[in-house]
C-alpha cells in the first residue's frame, strides 16, 4: 500500500497499544509540556513520511543504515538544549557510526575519498531523503526528554501517536488518498507485527532516553539497527550484501561499542 495510508495507520494504531502502558502507570501532564511535545509531533510526521517513502525508492540496506547519521546530529543538538556534552572517547564513537555510514554507500571498487562517498550519496534518492529523517529523529529526543519532564512516559507516547496520525491524516485528506487506507485488509497479519514492534519501539525509547544521554540512545539504536538492516535486507528482499557494506556495518559496531564504554 501507498507510503502515507500505512504511516497513518502505523500511528493510530500504537496510541491503544501505548494507552494501555498508560493505564498501568498513570500520570497527567504538567505545565511546559505543549511546546516540546508539539514540536516532537511535528518534526516525527515529516521523518515518518519521509521514512516510508525513502524506503520506496532505494534499498533497505543502503536507507536505514544512513539513521546512523541521528547520533551526530543528537550530540550536537543535545548540548545547547539538555546540556549533555560527550567525552572524548564517545566522541570519537559517534565519528565511527557516521563514518560507517558513509561508508555504506560507497560503490564496489569505488574510493573512500569524501568527494566519492559524497558523489555515491547523491546517486541514491533515498539516501537524501533518509538525511532528512536524520536530522528530524536526531531533535525529537531532545524535545522528547524535555516534554518529559512534565508528563509520564506512556501518556506522551500517547500523544505522539494521535498526533502524528492526524498530521498524516491532513496530509491523506489533502491529496484525496483516504480510501487508500482500506488497502491494509489485504495484509492484516503483517501490519498486527509492524504495531506490535513500533510501539514497543517508541515506548522502550521513552523509557531510554529517561535513564541516559539522549545521543548515547540514538547511536545504539542506529548502530545495532545498521546491522539488522543489511542482514534483513538480505533475507527478506534479496538486497546485495558486499564485503564493503558489512565492513562499513563493523566500523559502526565499533562506535557504538566506544560510546557504552
Amino acid at each position: 500500500m501507498p507510503a502515507l495510508p500505512l504511516m497513518f495507520l502505523l500511528a493510530l494504531g500504537q496510541a491503544p497499544l501505548l494507552a494501555v502502558w498508560w493505564a498501568f502507570e498513570p500520570g497527567e501532564f504538567g505545565p511546559g509540556y505543549l511546546a516540546p511535545a508539539a514540536g516532537s509531533v511535528a518534526l516525527n510526521v515529516v521523518a515518518n513520511v519521509a521514512f516510508i517513502v525513502a524506503f520506496q525508492r532505494s534499498p533497505l540496506s543502503v536507507t536505514v543504515p544512513l539513521l546512523s547519521l541521528t547520533p551526530a546530529f543528537t550530540a550536537l543538538f543535545a548540548v545547547p538544549l539538555l546540556g549533555e556534552v560527550p567525552d572524548a572517547l564517545q566522541a570519537a564513537g559517534i565519528a565511527l557510526v557516521v563514518a560507517g555510514a558513509l561508508l555504506l554507500n560507497r560503490g564496489e571498487g569505488e574510493s573512500a575519498a569524501p568527494a566519492v562517498l559524497w558523489r555515491a550519496f547523491l546517486r541514491e534518492p533515498g539516501a537524501r531523503l533518509m538525511v532528512v529523517v536524520a536530522v528530524c529523529w536526531s531533535l525529537t529526543p531532545s524535545l522528547d526528554k524535555m516534554a518529559l519532564a512534565s508528563a509520564p512516559a506512556p501518556a506522551h507516547g500517547v500523544v505522539l501517536a494521535l498526533g502524528t496520525a492526524a498530521g498524516v491524516l491532513a496530509l491523506l485528506v489533502a491529496r484525496g488518498e483516504v480510501s487508500e487506507v482500506r488497502r491494509a485488509k489485504d495484509s492484516p497479519g503483517l501490519l498486527a507485527v509492524a504495531l506490535v514492534f513500533s510501539a514497543a519501539a517508541l515506548g522502550l525509547q521513552l523509557v531510554a532516553i529517561n535513564l541516559v544521554w539522549v545521543s548515547i540512545v540514538e547511536t545504539v539504536k542506529r548502530g545495532l539497527g545498521s546491522a539488522a538492516a543489511l542482514g534483513l535486507g538480505w533475507l527478506l528482499f534479496g538486497e546485495l550484501v558486499t564485503a564493503g557494506r558489512v565492513g562499513a556495518v563493523a566500523v559502526m559496531t565499533v562506535g557504538v561499542a566506544m560510546v557504552l564504554l
